[in-house]
């Protein structure tokens, strides 16, 4: 049995590092594992969206960046149910744990009180695909339990208006071939401001986006791809 669970280890660590199997004591690299795009911390900047490629994606024009973090950060908010905050909080420091190694979070919207776009991109680098693909099923798992429920923010410090909104499960449907999670926030009341979300990989990056505006035009989708597409491109 001892043996067993070393060379289930070592199959998981081969996996990882992108060893396909063992031939005359040469570890030979998975084809596919091979050929999946490995984004370096340094790098995340260079993939990130700008903001014209923002205000032409989104269908805004005066888009600025409002802030950027560079480490996951804990919520000013308090929910009715605190398992679902990760999806309502873009880049949560008690989801992401320790284990990613680059992360940068950047904050766009219209100057002033009056915007009309609110959009979180986040590009977070782990050591491998495995770990990655971990967080997409870790957000999974929290849909699965939120989605169809009704939850009300409350800001800590007051600045913030007190909302409730619905956590509904959607498809990914821009690009078939991504590990992703996808979900929307929608309103109670009159109210046309809809949040997208979407969750996805690329190698070993995790792309996260939160895009919302005074339409259902779920547009964090296509900013994740493009997101992907860059990553491909390095």
């Amino acid at each position: 049995m001892r043996g067993r669970h070393i060379a289930v280890g070592l199959s998981l660590l081969m996996l990882a590092a992108g060893c396909g199997g063992v031939t005359s004591g040469t570890a030979v690299p998975d084809p596919v594992v091979a050929k999946m795009p490995r984004l370096t911390p340094d790098k995340i900047p260079d993939v990130m969206l700008t903001v014209d490629e923002m205000n032409k994606l989104v269908a805004a024009k005066t888009l600025a960046q409002k802030f950027e973090n560079t480490v996951p950060t804990v919520p000013n908010f308090t929910y009715s149910k605190p398992e679902c905050a990760p999806m309502f909080y873009t880049g949560d420091s008690e989801t992401y744990g320790d284990k990613w190694n680059g992360y940068r979070l950047r904050s766009l919207q219209e100057p002033g009180d009056d915007y009309q776009h609110a959009i979180y991109q986040t590009v977070t680098t782990f050591k491998n695909f495995l770990q990655a693909e971990a967080m997409v099923t870790q957000y999974t798992d929290t849909l699965a339990k939120c989605r169809d429920k009704d939850v009300t923010s409350t800001s800590q410090d007051g600045k913030a208006t007190k909302s409730t909104l619905r956590v509904n499960q959607v498809p990914h449907t821009t690009d078939a071939s991504a590990t992703s999670v996808d979900w929307t926030l929608t309103p109670k009341d009159s109210s046309t401001w809809v949040c997208s979300f979407t969750m996805r990989t690329q190698g070993n990056v995790l792309i996260e986006i939160s895009s919302c505006a005074y339409a259902d035009s779920r547009t964090s989708a296509v900013i994740a791809d493009r997101i992907a597409t860059k990553i491909r491109q390095i």
